[in-house]
């Protein structure tokens, strides 16, 4: 199995399993592995047992509250709708399952700008004008935001997505790292 094939398999099998029941077992791996054999995923079953450290992160997973594992399935499938909607012949499957989950152009301006530019960060300035945002160590060209009001939103989703890192400066300013995700995702958006 390839490894994002089989991620993207054993995270769609595991919130079906959790769909499926209203509570936990006391042994919700063994429950999840008969549930696999019912279904006929013969060659996940065999992933499981071949891959201890994947058989173990599944079993703690399991382990966890029934309501809480849903909640981060679900937040898992609102996230790849998002990225899904940014790249071509995916984005109109996510729109058609959730138009509401769609990054918005502004989000991709700004990650766009910062992967091109070379850029490791984005600081963010507050002045009496204003709120600046500018690209350090690249070539310093505009962020392309013109939509200042959900210029937040924007941030707070782009690194939900694990595509900037937030940190700060020794001022308390806001910084935005750029990580390897965001320069991937743009490659990939950018296939054409």
């Amino acid at each position: 199995m390839e490894v994002f094939s089989s991620l993207a398999t054993i995270i769609g099998l595991i919130y079906n399993f959790k769909s499926d029941r209203k509570s936990a077992s006391d042994d919700e791996y063994q429950e999840f592995v008969n549930w696999l054999s019912d279904k006929r995923h013969k060659s996940v079953i065999e992933e499981l047992h071949s891959n201890q450290l994947l058989g173990l992160s599944i079993k703690g997973l399991l382990q966890q509250n029934h309501d809480l594992v849903l909640s981060k399935l679900n937040h898992l499938d609102e996230s790849l709708l998002q990225l899904a909607s940014g790249i071509e012949g995916f984005h109109e499957i996510a729109s058609a399952i959730n138009p509401n989950a769609e990054m918005s152009d502004q989000a991709m301006t700004i990650l766009r700008n910062l992967v091109e530019s070379q850029g490791s960060f984005i600081l963010e300035s507050k002045t009496l004008s204003g709120t600046d945002y500018r690209v350090y160590d690249g070539d310093r060209r505009s962020l392309g935001i013109t939509e200042y009001r959900f210029v937040d939103d924007d941030f707070n989703l782009l690194c939900s997505l694990g595509l900037l890192m937030l940190d700060f400066n020794g001022s308390g300013s806001r910084m935005f790292r750029v990580t390897r995700s965001a320069v991937k995702y743009i490659a990939q958006v950018d296939e054409r």
